[in-house]
């Protein structure tokens, strides 16, 4: 018999867990299960080695670690549970505490943590750190970058192939955005600490659509990370240190909603309450702020369009992220937005459920998994024939695209935004953020 962690020893943890009947409606919903075949890499596998963990039957070591790591969190199997097994609250409890527990700890993943901490929560710090990058690209020296980034240790070699073209020169979004026609309310846009830098021109248009649609629309120079990769990391510490810095900022705000175009940021932002679930002066706090939060197509879609679309002729297909599908439970407001605009032919993508791989910080710590899943997410592309992805989250748009790109398929990838603010274009003035 081996110890189990003490932070494990929890009644209610053990009740949870046990709420799993060992059906294996799972099993079809859960990515990594479809593609290795291993029930150690499936949800009820994973709960399974967790409770010998907690039972003190099997030691916390690398083996345990390795498959609740290779977990992309999802979530997709609590959609399938017929028990309701809240699998990615008993997973954010265990893997930290396991992780402590194995001591030598790869080099990669003391990497990535460095990065989680001290770079990518902070837009100024993660501008810098790809300036060479961008040098490179401009001087066509891109591929000698990745031959040298190959050579790094994990995760580099992966930031480096998942980073997009960035501008130099930051696009520079007015702070304070009036609506345009009749005001019909407010909004904070929260722009993301990595999304402020790699999705500027999404960010541009979701100020553009909003105006359009009757919000003001203002931006937070403070804005601060959310935490979530922070969560996905198992550091969950960081996570609610960053929790508490946002909600400390947001609460000062007098905007009718806060508003994300970015489906892992919002995930988060709307589990800020859980986050800080501990203190119950804090998570009174958190609640008063994420009943204020919304995803963008969440808010057009239920408010309605005020702005009529334009004419698009594209095939297009859609791909659910995770964060939006199974953590915000958002199916149709995507789709809504998309169906209004005239002359788009939608096509459903098969498996348009299953994780692309990118799931917030996965592709750069999990990259051979990841790619796994980008390469399926892509053959399943093909099959629709679509001109046009469109999604609904930044780390699905960049994965998609980077397997589109390596596979030599030709498909433009998109935010439904995106989409909805191009139908605008040749029919309303519009003012064009520089």
């Amino acid at each position: 018999m081996s110890t189990a962690p003490t932070e494990l020893n929890r009644p209610d943890l053990r009740q949870q867990i046990d709420a799993c009947v060992h059906c294996g409606f799972c099993l079809p919903a859960c990515p990594t299960y479809l593609a290795t075949g291993d029930e150690a890499d499936s949800p009820r596998g994973r709960l399974h080695l967790m409770r010998a963990v907690m039972d003190g039957r099997l030691s916390p070591g690398p083996t345990v670690l390795a498959h609740l790591e290779r977990c992309l969190v999802c979530r997709a199997c609590e959609i399938a549970c017929p028990s309701g097994v809240e699998y990615h609250d008993i997973l954010e409890l265990v893997r930290p505490a396991v992780s402590q527990a194995v001591l030598q700890r790869p080099q990669e993943n003391r990497i990535l943590q460095f990065l989680v901490s001290h770079v990518l929560p902070f837009s100024g710090r993660v501008r810098l750190s790809i300036l060479p990058l961008q040098l490179a690209r401009i001087m066509g020296l891109s591929g000698l970058v990745q031959r040298i980034a190959q050579r790094l240790p994990a995760p580099l070699p992966a930031m480096t192939s998942v980073l997009p073209p960035v501008p130099l020169l930051p696009v520079k979004i007015p702070l304070n955005n009036p609506a345009i026609g009749p005001r019909r309310g407010s909004v904070v846009l929260l722009t993301g600490c990595v999304g402020s830098v790699v999705s500027q021109g999404l960010n541009a248009a979701c100020v553009r659509v909003l105006t359009a649609n009757g919000f003001d629309v203002n931006i937070m120079p403070d804005e601060g990370c959310c935490g979530a990769m922070a969560a996905h990391v198992n550091m969950p510490a960081d996570a609610v240190e960053f929790a508490r810095n946002l909600v400390e900022r947001l609460e000062r705000r007098s905007e009718d909603y806060f508003v994300s175009a970015i489906a892992g940021c919002g995930a988060q932002l709307k589990s800020l309450d859980h986050v800080l679930a501990a203190s119950p002066q804090w998570h009174k706090r958190a609640q008063a702020v994420v009943a204020r939060m919304r995803d963008i197509t969440e808010l057009l879609a239920t408010v309605g369009l005020t702005r009529t679309p334009g004419p698009l002729p594209y095939r297009v297909t859609y791909h659910d992220p995770c964060h939006l599908l199974n953590a915000q439970k958002l199916r149709q407001p995507p789709r809504q937005l998309l169906s209004a605009i005239p002359g788009l032919k939608i096509v459903e993508l098969p498996e348009t459920e299953v994780c692309c791989g990118a799931a917030g910080a996965y592709n750069l710590a999990q990259p051979d998994m990841a790619n796994v899943l980008g390469q399926r997410k892509v053959a399943n592309i093909k099959t629709t024939d679509a001109t046009v992805l469109a999604t609904a989250n930044v780390g699905c748009a960049l994965q998609i695209e980077r397997h589109l790109a390596q596979a030599g398929i030709s498909v433009r990838v998109c935010h439904v935004i995106e989409l909805l603010d191009e139908s605008y274009q040749p029919f309303v003035i519009l003012p064009r953020l520089k």
